[in-house]
């Protein structure tokens, strides 16, 4: 292999620039790929010593993680490495509509390797060991064409959008707008992009929309373009990935259309033949879905333990009953009473009162499965809906363990000593004592009343 000094690096004036202190400008970011470790380490020490900011890459794999995590203004690529190789890369990048810059790098000179890059999008070829100066040169003058590029898409006359009318009012929208080429790639976005997403829009330009997608949503996709071309644009809810601080999502409302088709009367100077055949516009929907969904929740809990309340568990067992009577099974129906529970109010107050409900409401819960319901049906009551059972043992299983949960006294700041409270439970079985939610907690509740008659803190089943 051949080595280079560092001194020997001159490269164009017009690819190392200083602004007015004399400070070296940020080039560029580079993604390098070579299995050779030392032909990697003095070809990234070369590159950052001219200005660029380097990642590093020794296989395939390793680089398109890096290419679907980072935007990258040129790769550097060897052809053969580990996993995938240089050129499997580039058929991958030309697949998933990345905008890639590539310079392929390749100790051989094999035409049909060399012509079989350029068909896939290499936009230029160094050969092994490769001459710094035209390294310096190639990649500078591609870095260059990307940012100027990049540059006319967002300010030229150019851009799909004419007039800096447009421009400043599409940027004041508190939606975030954007137009997609036909490869679905990044044309022109609003600067809303960066406040909602983290990311400039200057770093999307030419990027798949799907780079912005949670993974979850991109299966998505696919209909959203079928029906802008079909002239039906839908509104569809998208979670699209943010990257400020730590990387998550938000969700956004998103419609992908026409240009043309969002108003018809907009005047012809606006939007072209020759303009992105998409355009969309995304309106961040988090606060107000966190909104509607804690008020749903408060709706259907109870505030105190925050387990479902009496409606929402009747929802539950009605779908229980439908299901169970479609799929022939069983389930059972439990109604918990807390014993003498006033008594604990008059006594200690009603502050201790509620602490007590919270900390009998953690127990129960943690005696059930996951599929089970357990539910506040109205001051010291509880409600549990055990579907799927196979025996009727399996209820009463659930039953000691709950008794058992309580046993031991709770302890509160200030009483001494710990509170002990009882409990009754009744227990009605699907389709046996009932094949109707209502009777089945009548049934529970006669069970349970038959407890405290006799002997308390214990349970039954309804016969």
């Amino acid at each position: 292999m051949q080595t280079h000094s560092k001194n020997n690096v001159s490269g164009d004036s017009r690819f190392f620039s200083a602004d007015a202190s004399g400070a070296s400008e940020r080039l560029g970011r580079l993604l390098v790929a070579d299995d050779e470790p030392r032909l990697l380490e003095s070809l990234c020490s070369i590159l950052r010593d001219k200005g660029f900011e380097v990642d590093e890459a020794m296989d395939g794999d390793a680089v398109c993680q890096q290419l679907q995590d980072n935007a990258y203004d040129l790769i550097l690529l060897d052809i053969r490495m580990p996993g995938k190789s240089g050129l499997e890369i580039m058929a991958w990048l030309k697949e998933t509509g990345m905008d890639s810059q590539v310079i392929i790098m390749s100790g051989q000179s094999d035409y049909r390797i060399v012509r079989q890059a350029f068909k896939l999008g290499a936009c230029d070829y160094l050969k092994k060991p490769y001459d710094v100066d035209d390294l310096i040169q190639a990649v500078g003058g591609k870095v260059l064409e990307r940012r100027q590029s990049r540059l006319r898409a967002t300010t030229d006359w150019s851009n799909p959008l004419k007039g800096e009318f447009f421009r400043r009012t599409l940027d004041h929208l508190p939606e975030l707008v954007f137009l997609l080429d036909e490869r679905k790639c990044f044309k022109y976005l609003n600067q809303k992009v960066e406040s909602l997403t983290g990311l400039p829009a200057e770093e999307l330009i030419g990027q798949p929309l799907s780079r912005l997608v949670h993974e979850d949503d991109i299966a998505k996709l696919p209909l959203f373009f079928e029906r802008a071309e079909a002239g039906e644009p839908i509104t569809q809810e998208i979670k699209l990935r943010t990257h400020s601080g730590e990387v998550g999502y938000k969700d956004f409302d998103i419609i992908i259309t026409s240009p043309l088709e969002v108003n018809p009367a907009l005047p012809q100077a606006t939007f072209s033949s020759d303009d992105p055949p998409f355009l969309g516009i995304a309106r961040d929907i988090t606060e107000r879905k966190q909104t509607l969904e804690l008020m749903e929740f408060r709706a259907s809990h109870d505030s105190l333990t925050e387990l479902p309340n009496r409606n929402l568990f009747m929802d539950r067992l009605r779908l229980a009953v439908s299901q169970a009577r479609r799929n022939g099974q069983k389930f059972a129906v439990l109604f918990i009473d807390l014993d003498n529970f006033k008594a604990v109010n008059d006594a200690y107050g009603h502050g201790i009162g509620d602490q007590l409900l919270q900390k009998v409401a953690s127990g129960l819960k943690h005696c059930l499965r996951e599929g089970d319901t357990l539910a506040r049906y109205g001051g010291d009551e509880f409600m549990a809906l055990l579907p799927s059972l196979d025996e009727k043992k399996d209820a009463a299983t659930v039953a000691r363990k709950l008794l058992t949960s309580l046993e031991a006294p709770f302890r509160f700041e200030g009483c001494d000593p710990g509170i002990s409270i009882g409990t009754s439970i009744g227990i009605a079985l699907y389709p046996e004592n009932g094949d109707e939610a209502e009777t089945l907690i009548e049934r529970a509740d006669m069970a349970m009343y038959a407890v405290k008659q006799e002997k308390k803190n214990d349970f039954r089943f309804y016969s």
